[in-house]
């Protein structure tokens, strides 16, 4: 379960990402670099999968994964071999969003439940699903407007419609676009909780903010280990983006 924003500004990217979960679920590690191939990524790591619901990497490629949650949750006699959480870390090798979106769209999709993986570079924003039986790209689009992505456990299509219009009328004032990301992060609706873009219900809630920033000569993950809204110590690690971007 996550919300997660993707806008340009000033010649960067910036992607920032809530994540809700249980409260039940251990609490993910703070982030760290590691090598992928001839790549160097830095991502947190979630100890029940040992693996990653956002990450970039040196070649300037920022990767975040949303369950796929339908309201009529259909009942499986087993669960799916392999947890979403270990997708990310598969695509970390790659050099290139396309190298990414190619091998995203060819993973054996009966190995995963449902997804929605979202990829984006300096340049490109691209959105990649899985139904549990195809992996399919939806779109690959210029980053020249915010775009949003949510999910819940309670089922997407309950949030989606108010975080959507929430997410419009922030992006619609004028002001800074960082503002607007950071403050919509930071929402919450006292009413209504379990809706809201920084959420709180009794068995789950918000449990971190993350943001990835790409810029020209560097990549950053700042990983903020609570709600947005609460205070909490902030880590940030960079990675420089080799000359040529390659290694």
């Amino acid at each position: 379960m996550c919300t997660v924003t993707v806008i340009p500004t000033r010649g960067t990217v910036r992607l920032a990402c809530n994540r809700d979960e249980l409260q039940s679920r251990p609490a993910a590690r703070r982030p760290r670099i590691q090598q992928f191939g001839q790549r160097r990524a830095v991502l947190p790591v979630d100890p029940a999968s040992g693996g990653t619901w956002v990450a970039v990497n040196d070649a300037g490629v920022a990767m975040t994964v949303l369950n796929v949650n339908h309201e009529h949750k259909s009942e499986l006699t087993t669960a799916p071999p392999r947890s979403r959480g270990t997708i990310i870390p598969y695509l970390l090798h790659c050099d290139t969003l396309a190298s990414a979106l190619a091998h995203a769209t060819a993973l054996e999709p009966t190995r995963y439940a449902s997804f929605r993986l979202v990829l984006a570079d300096r340049e490109e924003l691209a959105e990649v699903r899985s139904d549990g039986r195809h992996v399919r790209l939806v779109s690959r689009k210029g980053l020249a407007e915010p775009f949003l992505f949510t999910s819940s456990g309670l089922g997407d299509q309950l949030v989606e419609e108010p975080r959507r219009r929430l997410f419009a009328e922030f992006f619609s004032r004028s002001g800074d676009l960082v503002t607007c990301q950071e403050a919509f992060h930071r929402h919450h609706w006292p009413h209504c909780p379990h809706l809201s873009v920084c959420m709180r219900r009794a068995e789950a809630r918000t449990v971190s903010h993350t943001v990835v920033l790409l810029c020209p000569e560097m990549v950053t993950l700042t990983y903020h280990p609570d709600a947005p809204d609460q205070r909490a110590e902030t880590v940030s690690v960079p990675i420089p983006i080799p000359a040529g971007g390659v290694l």
